[in-house]
């Protein structure tokens, strides 16, 4: 299966193929864009990470959650430097699956229950589609933008609800709004609920179902005002426009040529006030 070339509601998309696309950007990659310089975006484009081993309960409750992506594996080995660990990592791997240590393998079923057992995430997931891809042109560059939000609830032919599982180190839904602004949460939904109103289709209702990546492993969902998300789009608008611009031109640029006169963040300045 190749990535989609016209616009479109696609289910059941490959992560693989959604994510490895070149026709198109997704919205990590236009956040990613407004953080890095063209060049750089465009060699992290081209080089991607190699698995790693580090345990991601993200992606492991994305698919206990929502039923798709590759299945976990347990290995059964809480070390993996010894021949037969290698041999069983590499055996998940050669199979597509997740290899994870037994500890590991038990805090995503634990954590994966607790989202199942919340009464907001039960109402959401009554019913609905997961991973539904969805691609259209940007109206005003042409270029093709995709979006994959978690979880979508159709509610009329042209309505639907959508939601998005997030991991965080934040205890609670006030220390959550951090996260939010420091990942652009706030620039995903924009994203998400552009493209697909590009096709036709409103999101009338948002969420973010986070869970906690540290024992309880606890569960709340969350929403985002409509200040936040029109901030989202005006900068979803600088990185497309950007994209456009070198994708356009074939030029990259990284950083500008000459000295770059810095300061101290001002916060340091204040510390010696106060240490005065």
């Amino acid at each position: 299966m190749t990535a989609p070339t016209k616009p479109g509601l696609y289910a059941g998309v490959p992560e693989e193929i959604y994510h490895g696309d070149r026709g198109s950007i997704s919205s990590t990659q236009a956040r990613r864009f407004l953080d890095v310089t063209p060049h750089r975006w465009r060699w992290e484009r081209d080089n991607p990470k190699p698995p790693s081993d580090a345990f991601d309960l993200g992606t492991a409750v994305h698919t206990l959650v929502l039923g798709v992506g590759a299945p976990l594996w347990d290995t059964g080995y809480d070390k993996w430097q010894s021949n037969d660990a290698k041999a069983e990592v590499a055996k998940a791997r050669a199979a597509g699956a997740i290899p994870l240590r037994p500890k590991d393998f038990d805090a995503a079923h634990t954590a994966a229950a607790n989202v199942k057992a919340h009464p907001d995430v039960q109402a959401l997931h009554a019913d609905g589609v997961p991973e539904l891809s969805a691609w259209a042109p940007d109206p005003m560059t042409g270029v093709m933008l995709r979006s994959r939000p978690d979880w979508v609830r159709w509610t009329s032919p042209t309505t639907m609800i959508a939601d998005d599982l997030k991991t965080s180190s934040e205890s609670g839904p006030d220390e959550f709004r951090w996260s939010c602004a420091k990942y652009g949460y706030h620039r995903q939904e924009a994203w998400i609920r552009w493209v697909l109103l590009l096709l036709g289709v409103e999101v009338t209702d948002f969420y973010f179902v986070v869970i906690c990546t540290d024992p309880p492993y606890e569960v709340y969902v969350v929403d985002l005002p409509l200040r936040a998300v029109e901030l989202g789009d005006r900068d979803n608008r600088r990185a497309i426009d950007g994209y456009a611009e070198c994708l356009f031109t074939d030029t990259w640029p990284s950083h500008r040529v000459g000295t770059h006169h810095i300061d101290l963040p001002e916060k340091f300045y204040r510390m010696e006030e106060y240490a005065r």
